[in-house]
């Protein structure tokens, strides 16, 4: 069962404490890993409901060979036949709640290959730290991280802030992905397996929301391994890493 460390419903994951961010890939640059909130992996059926996994506009999800399966409404059959709102979407949409505003979120994912080849060209996923505030957008020209706040664009007329861009990461259907996000204070950083995506701005430290999703348009994807720490202090080396960061071109 995945146990919430956090003041909420315990949610019904399998436990997984023995899961340490040893892997290159998902060992954090910024920040020291302070106090395990949340550590999980998919076992079972009951798995898929949980408290602090928030499914979003009508995403369903199933538990399959160890993996979530996050399914898009358009892939659902309709009850009775009726419309609802968010029935003809293709987006899948998942993520969690209730975390500081300071966290280190891992999670194993993968985005399932459409069968369709106009889905499959354009397939679309977001990585979200806060609703349209934080956000990765990753297709298959590349990775941007950017501020899509409800205040970006109010004053000045443009729609994002961007704070980073890595055009050699392009979405890579049915690969596993190990994803680091790192946020505390004004600053954030998302790893996507060996590429690093760094910005800071006020924004970041002054509108932030308590949650990590994955938004992804197609046929879906899957989460085989979820973990979240609060942040504890910067790593030592993080002053001649952020320059070296905010140097690259």
């Amino acid at each position: 069962m995945l146990r919430s460390l956090l003041m909420m419903k315990a949610l019904s994951l399998i436990l997984l404490l023995t899961f340490t961010l040893t892997s290159a890939a998902a060992t954090p640059l910024m920040i020291r890993p302070g106090e395990l909130l949340l550590a999980g992996e998919f076992g079972q059926e009951s798995d898929s409901d949980a408290e602090q996994l928030k499914l979003r506009k009508e995403t369903v999800a199933h538990v399959e060979n160890g993996s979530l399966v996050l399914t898009p409404p358009r892939l659902v059959p309709r009850t009775n036949g009726k419309k609802t709102k968010w029935g003809d979407s293709n987006f899948a949409r998942a993520g969690l709640v209730g975390l500081p505003a300071d966290f280190i979120g891992v999670v194993r994912w993968k985005y399932l290959k459409p069968k369709d080849p106009v889905q499959l060209a354009e397939g679309l996923v977001y990585i979200d730290l806060g609703h349209r505030m934080i956000r990765v957008t990753f297709n298959r020209e590349g990775a941007v991280l950017m501020l899509e706040n409800h205040l970006v664009g109010r004053n000045d007329g443009k729609p994002a802030i961007v704070l980073s861009q890595d055009m050699g990461l392009k979405l890579q259907p049915d690969h596993w992905y190990d994803i680091v996000a790192e946020v505390k204070g004004d600053e954030v950083l998302i790893q996507i397996d060996n590429h690093v995506l760094y910005g800071q701005h006020e924004l970041i430290a002054a509108e932030r929301y308590d949650t990590f999703n994955i938004d992804a348009t197609g046929d879906g994807f899957l989460i085989d391994r979820i973990e979240v720490h609060a942040a504890g202090e910067f790593r030592a080396d993080w002053p001649a890493q952020r320059t070296r960061l905010q140097q690259s071109p």
